[in-house]
């Protein structure tokens, strides 16, 4: 992110007290992850030990992003139900999908996760795409159609 898009967000929350979890939150929000010049330029700005930042922003791990995520989310769940009904094997079918034609696509078209259980059994195995649930012949069309955009 641009310095100077940096300084305006820190700028926006300057009378706000601890600060730091909210420019952190626009950050991510503008740019999808937090990138290390970033979080530098924010210590230096923040008269802020770079340790200080890094630490709250790889505490909230769920919150935020140390590297370049993919364009579109994908995760699936590994949970009990899911995996008895071979969540193994649509994650393979999905990883395979997005390899298609790979020489057409970046690689962070798609970022492809993991996941312990998104809660939502009856749609076992259940994945889902940029926050939507979907069973496993869904998202493989969803995945389809997301690689027609481009």
């Amino acid at each position: 992110m641009e310095t100077k898009k940096v300084d305006e967000i820190i700028e926006k929350h300057k009378t706000e007290k601890g600060s730091l979890v909210s420019i952190l939150h626009d950050i991510q929000e503008q740019d999808g992850y937090l990138s290390g010049e970033t979080l530098s330029h924010l210590s230096d700005k923040l008269r802020t030990p770079l340790s200080e930042v890094f630490r709250v922003a790889a505490y909230f791990e769920k919150a935020f992003s140390l590297e370049p995520k993919g364009k579109h989310t994908i995760r699936v769940c590994q949970g009990t139900s899911c995996y008895l009904k071979r969540s193994d094997q649509t994650l393979e079918e999905i990883e395979e999908e997005i390899a298609k034609d790979v020489d057409e696509y970046k690689d962070t078209d798609f970022n492809l996760e993991k996941v312990r259980c998104l809660g939502c059994c009856t749609a076992a195995p259940a994945v889902e795409i940029d926050g939507e649930i979907l069973d496993k012949d869904s998202a493989k069309t969803t995945i389809i159609k997301l690689k027609g955009e481009k």
